[in-house]
C-alpha cells in the first residue's frame, strides 16, 4: 500500500511523492495520538466523576463522550474539588 502510495505521490509531484506520503503520514499519527489521547482523557474523567459522585446521568455520560481535550481537562481539574455534578459541567440539571 505504502508504495502504490509513492508511486501515485511521486506522478503527481516529481521528486516529492515521497514527502507528500511522509506528511499524510505523520498527520494521521498525529490525528491518531490527539484522539487516543481525548479517549484517554474522557475515560479518566469518567472514572474519577462515577468514583466521587456514584453512577453518571445520561446528560454527563453524553457531555464527556462529546467534549473536546480542552473541556475534559477543565472538568477534570473541577471534578477533584467539586461537591457536585453540577460544579463540574456548572448546569444544575445534570444532577
Amino acid at each position: 500500500r505504502a508504495s502504490t502510495l509513492r508511486e501515485v505521490a511521486e506522478r503527481v509531484q516529481p521528486g516529492k511523492g515521497g514527502a507528500l506520503v511522509g506528511d499524510a503520514a505523520q498527520e494521521l499519527i498525529d490525528e491518531g495520538k490527539a484522539e487516543g489521547l481525548t479517549q484517554g482523557l474522557a475515560e479518566s474523567l469518567r472514572q474519577l466523576l462515577e468514583h466521587r459522585f456514584g453512577r453518571l446521568p445520561l446528560a454527563a455520560l453524553g457531555r464527556i463522550a462529546q467534549a473536546s481535550a480542552s473541556e475534559l481537562a477543565a472538568w477534570f481539574k473541577a471534578a477533584l474539588d467539586a461537591s457536585s455534578l453540577s460544579e463540574v459541567f456548572g448546569e444544575p440539571a445534570l444532577e
